[in-house]
């Protein structure tokens, strides 16, 4: 007869009298929090999870729409609309001129009033914008990874029956109506939620990439969170906090070394110029002129 451990005879006991007993996954640690980006990464290289103060102001994405308040971002401008007018629908807003307005059909025409990028990106469908020239992520894995998170999104918003692209993304149109109406509704949603509870750090940090050019620094979202950043902005929140989506900053000193430099996708000066872009970029301009700015509609 073979032995059991203490823990089984105990658990076969009160199952014989019809008690089951289950493990409760306990929840994950909350990430110790640092003011300063540079201790909460040499921490996180350290081996243990980190989050930090990220500057709403330097906030940007791939794209070139940002989230600081001098800028212009349709999510944004859409929650302002809302708390000025609660009975706002998809239809009359700004992500909705802002996803039939604009709708690029390649990833050079994904990144605003930026003609710089790598000739073949003219042929790419946009979601390659994500070639970045700092990443080591190959066509294909780009294409997987955008891929998983829109399936991820789409069926933790109860609509696994979107598809990807045919229904459209967060970040460019055209969108399906029925995925704008999931992109502003999650948003607002999640708006009221963050304004009256606050940010849940048990979600933990939003994901960036931190770039570097000399003693200024720009912060990409991306690897989770665009929605969190989006409402902590239009609330006003200074920083918000934040993870690293690879535990590295990407400083421009570095250029020659990057994945995508050395792979020939990208020149250096190609690659320094899309850095200066979203250092520089001036989104409420590019806006004006696609008319995607309300006012006072």
């Amino acid at each position: 007869m073979f032995n059991m451990n203490p823990k089984s005879i105990l658990k076969r006991a009160l199952l014989n009298l019809g008690i089951e007993v289950k493990q409760i996954e306990k929840a994950p640690p909350i990430p110790r929090f640092f003011e300063c980006s540079k201790q909460a990464l040499l921490y996180s290289q350290g081996g243990k999870s980190a989050t930090f103060a990220c500057p709403v102001n330097l906030t940007m994405h791939n794209t070139g729409i940002g989230f600081c308040a001098s800028g212009w971002n349709p999510f944004i401008e859409t929650l302002k609309e809302f708390e000025n007018n609660p009975k706002l629908e998809y239809k009359n807003s700004v992500l909705h001129d802002f996803y039939t307005g604009w709708t690029p059909k390649s990833a050079r025409e994904a990144i605003i009033d930026f003609s710089d990028s790598p000739d073949i990106f003219a042929s790419y469908h946009p979601l390659f914008l994500f070639l970045s020239p700092w990443t080591s992520l190959t066509y294909s894995e780009v294409e997987a990874d955008v891929l998983w998170w829109n399936n991820k999104d789409n069926r933790e918003h109860g609509c696994s029956h979107f598809n990807f692209p045919d229904d459209g993304w967060t970040f460019t149109g055209p969108v399906r109506l029925e995925k704008g109406m999931l992109e502003f509704n999650r948003t607002v949603c999640l708006y009221k939620k963050i304004r009256t509870e606050g940010y849940d750090r048990s979600k933990g940090g939003i994901g960036v990439t931190i770039l570097k050019r000399g003693n200024d620094y720009r912060y990409l979202v991306g690897g989770g969170g665009y929605h969190r950043a989006i409402v902590m902005a239009a609330l006003g929140f200074e920083t918000f906090p934040a993870r690293f989506h690879r535990n590295s900053i990407v400083d421009i000193n570095d250029v020659g070394d990057w994945p995508h430099i050395r792979s020939g996708l990208w020149t250096e000066k190609q690659a320094l110029n899309y850095v200066d872009h979203l250092f520089d970029v001036d989104s409420l301009s590019w806006a004006n002129r696609m008319n995607l700015v309300h006012y006072n509609k």
